[in-house]
């Protein structure tokens, strides 16, 4: 653990459960630390303060476009604009109908976030327990992005959460926001880590691996176990 400075780590399924609260435990273990704590997610700044029940932290929310350091004060903030929200909503229909989706507007499917469109067939908001059995093994929407690839020249839509497309700009993936981060602060890449539990390839974390070392969860709980592992 002497190598690293500065952790950094996804949220859902990597810090908290999707759409919950961190659990004590975790809480504990990452408050305890004198490393830095960076959490990037797809989240916004609000939620992932919610989840982490305040937890001490760097916060880059909608994939690291919008930033704050640990006083919560304003790093940076790259909102999509208007005509990228346009090609991406269209996209969004383009599946709907392909699929003969039934949205229900009472879940928040689509979740514009600014510098993030995130989209859940099922909802952003629908029960964990929905949530968990919808797309466990993500074949539902890699077969969507298959059958109606998003084509676009500035844009890209990524698998993030259990049930979640995520749109963003090309450029400001998590792995140039975590570059950014890290620039702006002169730390050493090398004396950083990154968990993820989406570091697969066409997951939202895949863009971190080459920016620094990285480390694949399979949820919270792993990430607990070999976060303890580490600073033995």
């Amino acid at each position: 653990m002497n190598k690293y400075r500065h952790l950094f780590f996804d949220m859902d399924q990597t810090v908290a459960p999707t759409r919950q609260p961190i659990l004590p435990e975790m809480y504990e273990l990452l408050s305890s630390l004198s490393e830095d704590i960076v959490i990037v997610s797809g989240q916004s700044f609000e939620k992932i303060k919610w989840q982490s029940n305040n937890l001490p932290a760097y916060r880059l929310g909608q994939n690291g476009n919008e930033a704050f350091d640990v006083d919560e004060k304003e790093l940076w903030n790259t909102p999509l604009t208007d005509s990228e929200k346009v090609e991406i909503h269209d996209h969004i229909k383009k599946v709907v109908q392909e699929f003969n989706l039934t949205l229900s507007e009472d879940r928040n499917p689509i979740e514009d976030r600014g510098g993030q469109i995130t989209f859940s067939p099922v909802g952003n908001t629908a029960p964990v327990e929905v949530k968990m059995v919808y797309d466990p093994d993500r074949k539902k929407r890699f077969g969507m992005m298959d059958k109606v690839p998003f084509v676009s020249e500035n844009l890209v839509v990524k698998i993030g959460g259990s049930t979640s497309l995520d749109y963003i700009h090309k450029d400001r993936h998590k792995g140039f926001n975590v570059r950014k981060l890290i620039d702006l602060k002169g730390w050493n890449k090398d004396e950083c880590i990154y968990f993820g539990d989406g570091l697969y390839p066409g997951g939202n974390d895949e863009a971190v691996i080459g920016v620094i070392e990285t480390v694949a969860v399979s949820d919270h709980l792993d990430t607990f176990n070999k976060l303890k592992e580490l600073i033995k």
